[in-house]
């Protein structure tokens, strides 16, 4: 009998999650506009951008440098159309599926990639990234070669099994996880499960590279607020590890700048390279 009612316990929660969770996707449905959010974050003007342009694409470099992280098939996750988080991977791989979690984000996705007038303009990031790499004269092949390999857009789940569904890709030799998991989900337990979908994307023996913001809970996109759930460093290495990886290399940055906090609360950011050394 007590069994029983554990089990009841924990199915009643389990739905409460699964109505939570399905909340906040349709948050991001009616009300996440991609266009703000870049000038917002994204913008060259941006204060978020000045404030963390330098300190993410250096530690991307850093990642990549090592040559490790290369194969047939990289799968981007990202909570938008930002096509800049895969820019750095980009010759690493043949191929790239790039998913986002809503209509309007892959929309705006398939307007880059045809080069409309009105596209989203990354030329600013393109021109950075190649400074980096000591290549500055080759930032318009570069977003070319990004437009060859995209083969897909599609559009995510993370607390879907499958997160492409209905499509069934075969899995990657890397997975790239740009803030599509924490912002999707309402608690650790839900966090966890969203791993583990995504995990089964990526090939036995792949590489992962995750990019979280550390301990916000929020951010301010016009008018409306969206949750984020809260993770610091040591929780998300203890996931990692607990969901079958290992890490190989991270970096963390910390936020400089001290204003916007009623935008967003994040204090910092951590990016890391991690080894799937076994299916959960």
């Amino acid at each position: 009998m007590i069994a029983s009612c554990e089990d009841g316990t924990q199915e009643s929660r389990a739905e409460e999650r699964m109505a939570a969770t399905s909340s906040i996707r349709d948050l991001y449905d009616q009300f996440f506009d991609a266009r703000k959010m870049t000038d917002l974050a994204f913008a060259s003007d941006s204060e978020f951008y000045q404030d963390s342009i330098n300190e993410m694409f250096s530690g991307y470099n850093k990642l990549l440098s090592s040559g490790d992280v290369k194969g047939d098939t990289l799968i981007a996750m990202c909570f938008g159309p930002f096509i800049y988080y895969a820019l750095p991977a980009s010759e690493h791989f043949s191929e790239i599926i790039f998913s986002c979690p809503n209509d309007k984000s892959i929309q705006e996705l398939e307007k880059w990639l045809k080069n409309e007038p009105d596209a989203l303009d990354w030329s600013h990031v393109a021109k950075f990234i190649c400074e980096l790499e000591g290549k500055s004269e080759n930032w318009m092949e570069k977003l070319s070669m990004l437009r060859r390999k995209i083969k897909k857009c599609l559009k995510c789940d993370v607390s879907s099994g499958n997160p492409l569904c209905p499509i069934i890709q075969p899995q990657a030799d890397c997975l790239l996880l740009a803030h599509c998991l924490e912002l999707f989900v309402t608690d650790k337990k839900s966090f966890c499960d969203a791993l583990k979908n995504v995990s089964s994307l990526l090939k036995t023996g792949g590489h992962l590279i995750m990019n979280v913001n550390l301990n916000e809970t929020f951010f301010l996109l016009g008018d409306v607020k969206f949750p984020h759930l809260c993770i610091d460093e040591g929780y998300l290495k203890k996931t990692l590890v607990d969901a079958g990886y290992v890490i190989v290399e991270h970096h963390v940055y910390h936020r400089q700048t001290n204003a916007l906090y009623d935008v967003t609360d994040y204090e910092g950011v951590i990016i890391l390279k991690a080894l799937k050394q076994r299916e959960i």
